[in-house]
């Protein structure tokens, strides 16, 4: 299962002495799925759900992510709209479990 995702890397770039955060955007692999769908604030206001993901970093962006650790396993946790994405996660989101391992549902 792929979804798309904001990552933050690290910046080699400073403006005024403040690093500036720069993003990768992309289709990551992801390894587990947990729920439920949680809604994010913005100003106050209801926005987007979402809900968090492990996610598998290629190799080549693993030394420029910018996080604060990586799973044992090497993944990194990330959230994922829960509407952008709702036809990959329908399955997921109709069972109402909490946690799913994708990589046992691939093979």
């Amino acid at each position: 299962m792929q979804v798309f995702v904001n990552l933050a890397l690290k910046s080699t770039r400073s403006v005024r002495g403040n690093r500036a955060s720069t993003f990768h955007s992309g289709w990551f692999t992801v390894t587990r799925l947990y729920g439920p769908v949680r809604e994010s604030y913005l100003r106050g206001e209801l926005g987007r759900g979402y809900i968090w993901a492990d996610i598998e970093i290629p190799d080549d962006l693993r030394d420029h992510v910018s996080v604060a650790g990586f799973n044992a396993d090497g993944t990194i946790r990330v959230q994922v709209w829960a509407n952008t994405h709702r036809k990959t996660l329908a399955a997921f989101l109709a069972s109402g479990d909490r946690e799913w391992d994708v990589r046992e549902r691939a093979a």
